[in-house]
């Protein structure tokens, strides 16, 4: 259907007033004002400048997040090239030198705001900023001696200096030259005490307590009648109920005695081993004087006869426990980090030590000779930890992994290595030998089971809520595997259910970092733990 339009369109162009409309004139002062008026309530919201009242002495200080890498460059350009840009990134005004910038700053001055994305300054100021360098460059590059033919000896490559330039030897007076001979004699003398005492030190056992008042005329090592291992169940301490003082510097690590728990050995930092009767009076009954360094490690062999230390001064040391000599001396010649025994009867006089080389050694205690190593970490050995009836060991290293090795045989039969894993410190093994805790520098025990000889991560456990990272803080189990302890760098015990892995207490132990934690084998509810505080303390 078509409809024709035409006549309507002409009639209503007819009708139409046959004039010509003209605007009049208008003052348009007042919307100029009040886009001025815009303009500087949006400067007053971006810069705090008005309608606000002063909080310093020259003006408004507003605080404004600011990244601080931007700032030090802006802060360097302003310094060298004389402009900079505002770091606040809702504005990127330019701010300019009047010695350096002189075009740029007296635009400023005439009112013309400069931005960052202006053409005038990309075009002049920057442009400028370009060719200045490319001078400097030029001229360094002429005034630079000739490198020389690197066949002969005057070649001096990049290290070339400038031809202008002038080298003076500045040399002593009399004064200052005695007195830089005398430092000189000074530390010689030093370093030569220091070898003497080192070559002439025996190490030696001071006793603190008559043998035959203390132990009724009995071994020393040996226990007492009235301790004997029976089977019980495990409950979390609640109080301090001993405290040992002795140490004069932090205590680094503590062992029981085997089995039976009524002796405690400590290392501490100041070089010192003692013996604690923890059965008996609770008293220091021992010390061993050996080592000139800090402790790191102790380990116990079976019956408890001998023990190992580990020191920073790079030795380990083989001890009779009953006589307190030391037995073997083994030099190394980097730091000890971990030392262990083979726990197997047959294999005591065999022990592993991890050490800061991110190798692990396996020595002979009756010859002192070094008779395997255990090459493959990139890093330094954190632990070592036997399982499988000990015919194999875990090693952890700061290179975040887990190595699993038969004993004996150098070759990692299992290697674990993950993006999330973090590097182990600390471990322990269930008494039931059937899962193997790691500490985790990311405030975390991890657990894998050992059912069978494999190795595999339980990631249905998961311990956390304390603080360790940066810390190699112990953990140990009780002696009915029910619950787990650890350790704290804010000086605190935690004590989780084994099952549930849910904490049922936090213990503020220590004022330091509580570095090591130890259940005692018998005795249902004892826990001793020690910190860098110097002191250790029984809990009951």
């Amino acid at each position: 259907m078509l409809v024709d339009y035409s006549d309507d369109e002409q009639q209503i162009m007819d009708n139409k007033p046959k004039s010509i409309l003209v605007n009049p004139e208008v003052d348009c002062s007042h919307l100029v004002k009040k886009k001025e008026e815009e303009k500087a309530l949006e400067l007053s919201k971006t810069y705090n400048f008005l309608g606000q009242k002063k909080n310093h002495l020259t003006g408004n200080v507003e605080s404004i997040y600011y990244n601080d890498a931007v700032f030090e460059e802006q802060f360097h350009k302003f310094n060298v090239y004389g402009f900079a840009v505002d770091p606040n990134e809702r504005n990127r005004r330019v701010i300019a030198c009047n010695q350096k910038q002189e075009q740029l700053s007296s635009l400023m001055k005439e009112g013309y705001d400069v931005d960052a994305a202006d053409p005038l300054f990309s075009k002049n100021v920057l442009a400028g900023m370009h060719k200045e360098d490319k001078l400097k460059q030029q001229e360094l590059k002429c005034n630079r001696v000739k490198a020389n033919d690197p066949s002969k000896g005057e070649f001096m490559g990049p290290w070339a200096g400038q031809q202008d330039e002038q080298f003076e030897n500045i040399q002593m007076n009399e004064e200052q030259q005695q007195l830089l001979d005398q430092l000189e004699e000074q530390r010689k003398q030093k370093i030569d005490e220091s070898k003497k005492q080192e070559e002439n030190f025996v190490p030696y056992m001071e006793q603190h307590v008559s043998q035959t008042e203390q132990f009724g005329g009995r071994q020393f090592i040996a226990p007492p009648p009235e301790l004997k291992y029976v089977d019980h169940t495990c409950y979390i301490p609640k109080r301090c109920i001993q405290t040992f003082h002795g140490h004069t510097k932090g205590v680094q690590v503590i062992k029981f005695f085997p089995k039976f728990g009524h002796l405690m050995l400590s290392g501490s930092l100041d070089n010192k081993i003692k013996m604690w009767d923890i059965i008996g009076n609770k008293q220091c009954v021992r010390t061993y004087y050996g080592h000139q360094g800090a402790l790191r490690d102790l380990n116990f062999s079976n019956d408890g006869r001998t023990f190992l230390s580990a020191a920073y001064d790079k030795k380990i040391l083989v001890w009779d426990t009953e006589y307190g000599k030391v037995t073997q001396t083994i030099n190394l010649q980097h730091f000890p980090y971990c030392v262990r025994l083979n726990p197997d009867p047959a294999k005591q006089h065999s022990f592993l030590l991890g050490s800061s080389d991110k190798r692990i050694k396996q020595f002979d205690i009756r010859s002192g000779q070094q008779t395997l190593v255990y090459d493959e970490h990139l890093q330094a050995i954190n632990t070592i930890t036997y399982f499988n009836q000990n015919r194999k060991f875990v090693s952890s290293s700061d290179d975040k992994k887990l190595f699993i090795w038969e004993f004996g045989i150098p070759v990692v039969i299992k290697h674990i290595s993950d993006p999330e894993m973090h590097a182990v410190t600390a471990t322990a093994v269930n008494p039931s030998g059937l899962n193997w805790v790691g500490q985790q520098s990311n405030n975390l025990i991890i657990v894998y089971d050992t059912k069978a000889g494999n190795f595999r991560m339980n990631r249905k456990k998961n311990f956390k809520g304390h603080v360790s990272a940066g810390y190699a803080c112990g953990v140990t189990f009780s002696a009915d595997g029910q619950f787990l302890a650890s350790g704290d760098s804010e000086g605190r015990v935690f004590f989780w259910d084994w099952k549930t892995a849910k904490s049922y207490r936090t213990i503020q132990a220590h004022d330091n970092v509580c570095i090591g934690v130890e259940w005692h084998p018998i005795e249902p509810s004892k826990v001793v733990t020690c910190g860098w505080d110097g002191v250790l303390k029984l809990w009951d």
